[in-house]
């Protein structure tokens, strides 16, 4: 006699699946790529082993990405869609001054990148970048997209006088520079814990401020020669 799970797998297959289905496809057959090719690698995955290690049919997947190459891509662009989102709340706190909202969003920017899985998608993008340089680029169009909300702050409190930030899409990047710790934690265990963090976030926004800071109004005027 067979079994449920066998009777309900033959009657999806008959129709198209609900949208409750096609969502619980979608999510397994994506949590089975992000693990393939943290696995094996961009070269070694294929879209057929995919298919096999989530139970679904290729069909599904192709219905939805046409290569292997845009699988990927959504794949970068789910890990890192939680960092954009955790900024994103950084950013709209309330009564929060600018150095505090900056301390906020240099820890949270390094979770992010510290995270193990995407730490390991990044590590994968750039050992892959040689061979497949789409893929670089792709990485590079997702950093924009994270770090949206961030050149928005810093454009509106440039424009508030609260913050002095002439080219905030530039300041946004030069920021998560310094929170991701450029290579450092590619190739070194990351910081121990939350005192480590916080210092490590206070060492950086000290450091901003002194360039993002407004001069006060008078700052500009000089003294003149003999009027002391």
């Amino acid at each position: 006699m067979e079994n449920l799970e066998s009777v309900e797998t033959k009657r999806r297959s008959r129709g198209r699946p609900s949208p409750e289905q096609a969502i619980a496809l979608r999510e397994s057959f994506l949590a089975a790529a992000l693990e393939s090719f943290l696995d094996k690698g961009y070269a070694a995955t294929s879209i057929e082993a995919i298919a096999r290690e989530a139970g679904v049919a290729k069909i599904t997947i192709y219905r939805q990405f046409d290569n292997k190459e845009a699988l990927f891509r959504e794949v970068v662009h789910r890990a890192v869609s939680s960092a954009r989102e955790t900024m994103q709340a950084t950013l709209v706190q309330q009564d929060a001054d600018e150095r505090q909202v900056l301390l906020d969003l240099v820890d949270r920017m390094y979770l992010s990148a510290t995270e193990p899985k995407t730490l390991a998608l990044l590590r994968l993008v750039i050992a892959e970048a040689v061979r497949f340089p789409e893929l670089a680029k792709s990485l590079y169009a997702e950093n924009s997209y994270v770090l949206a909300p961030v050149v928005e702050y810093l454009a509106k409190a440039h424009k508030a006088g609260t913050l002095y930030v002439p080219s905030p899409e530039l300041a946004a990047v030069q920021l998560s520079t310094l929170a991701f710790g450029g290579v450092r934690f590619f190739i070194s265990k990351p910081l121990a814990g939350p005192e480590e963090r916080r210092a490590w976030a206070e060492g950086i926004v000290d450091l901003v401020m002194r360039g993002w800071t407004p001069a006060p109004a008078d700052a500009s005027e000089k003294p003149t020669p003999g009027n002391d």
